[in-house]
């Protein structure tokens, strides 16, 4: 297990947590857990291995940068690229198969701080969603 204290925009103290696999990072504040994201290790036979991001669950601490934190913590840890198609759930228990408008920002910003690399799937994250 992997853990770290971060301090978030609101100048609360966090601590985000990645089991050992690395497919499960949780944000939690003090005994509370606050949110998840899951992941998936991909390992490509041509060599490219790479986690897919498959859930994302932080409504309970959104908009403090402990979304970010947690995905540049991973790729210190593990040091291999994380990945988002358009088939990320937004919540563990969510019947939805899609993000939300909000975490469909939430991976276009990570992209473009090159936090998240882009899939090879024709824009799923497009301007037009």
């Amino acid at each position: 297990m992997h853990q770290k204290e971060f301090v978030a925009k609101d100048g609360l103290a966090y601590t985000i947590t990645i089991n050992v696999s690395g497919e499960e990072i949780t944000v939690s504040q003090g005994t509370e857990s606050l949110g998840v994201i899951d992941l998936k290790r991909v390992i490509n036979p041509r060599g490219s291995n790479y986690y897919l991001v498959t859930v994302l669950d932080l409504e309970k601490c959104k908009r403090i940068g402990l979304g970010e934190a947690s995905l540049r913590y991973h790729r210190e840890v593990f040091r291999l690229p994380l990945t988002a198609n358009g088939d990320v759930r937004e919540g563990r228990r969510s019947n939805e198969s899609q993000l939300t408008r909000d975490g469909i920002i939430f991976i276009q910003k990570m992209r473009a701080k090159q936090v998240v690399e882009a899939e090879d799937f024709h824009d799923a994250f497009s301007e037009d969603e």
